[in-house]
């Protein structure tokens, strides 16, 4: 099978618009950029192209349906100020998530093992909020509402978290996520996931670190 019409096939896409991401260095196959739509494909190649595709599909969904989880817990817990500003940490911190696969083994023409390496940043909670951190929060609370946090300190509980606290959380909220973003270290994990073609489609047992 040409590469042209295997990407056309996997991504619901025309056979024109494969060739142009083909011949924009776009599609790898075992990590090597293939700008040729014309490429006769191995049957080797035509699996991981497939495999490949469901992975990151499989990994993404995994991230979506963990940070709507996390979006529940929040709502569940929306007047605890440390549940929503732990709940956005995790949240920003499954985005920065990067997947990357390293190998397929086969062990049969229709089973394989997939190695991938999870890459995701190195978190100290100690350094997320600094001094630096709290005076830019103070100022940006003082900028949206026109009153400094020790005002904060003389209203009562009830007009606190009605009032003050959702603006005070969303502020908090955006300054972690900034800082995760910003974070220049990583850790990387390897994990196996088994693979099995059922009926034609290729399907992810389970995974194991």
């Amino acid at each position: 099978m040409r590469l042209d019409d295997k990407v056309k096939e996997i991504f619901n896409i025309s056979k024109t618009k494969a060739q142009k991401y083909i011949r924009e260095g776009i599609v790898k196959i075992d990590d090597k950029i293939i700008t040729k739509p014309g490429y006769i494909l191995k049957d080797e190649e035509k699996n991981n192209i497939e495999i490949e595709k469901k992975f990151f599909e499989n990994t993404k969904e995994e991230i979506s349906i963990g940070i709507k989880e996390i979006d529940k817990q929040i709502e569940s817990q929306k007047d605890e100020l440390g549940a929503r500003f732990f709940g956005e940490i995790l949240k920003e911190y499954m985005k920065s998530m990067e997947y990357r696969i390293k190998k397929i083994d086969y062990t049969s023409s229709s089973s394989a093992n997939l190695t991938f390496t999870l890459k995701a940043p190195k978190l100290n909670f100690n350094s997320l909020l600094g001094d630096e951190d709290q005076k830019r929060i103070n100022k940006i609370f003082e900028q949206k509402t026109g009153k400094s946090m020790e005002y904060l300190s003389s209203v009562s509980r009830n007009e606190f978290e009605k009032k003050w606290m959702p603006i005070l959380i969303d502020i908090v909220s955006k300054t972690v996520s900034d800082k995760i973003k910003d974070i220049k270290e990583f850790e990387e994990k390897e994990g196996i996931v088994e693979i099995k073609k059922i009926n034609g489609k290729w399907n992810f047992l389970q995974k194991r670190n």
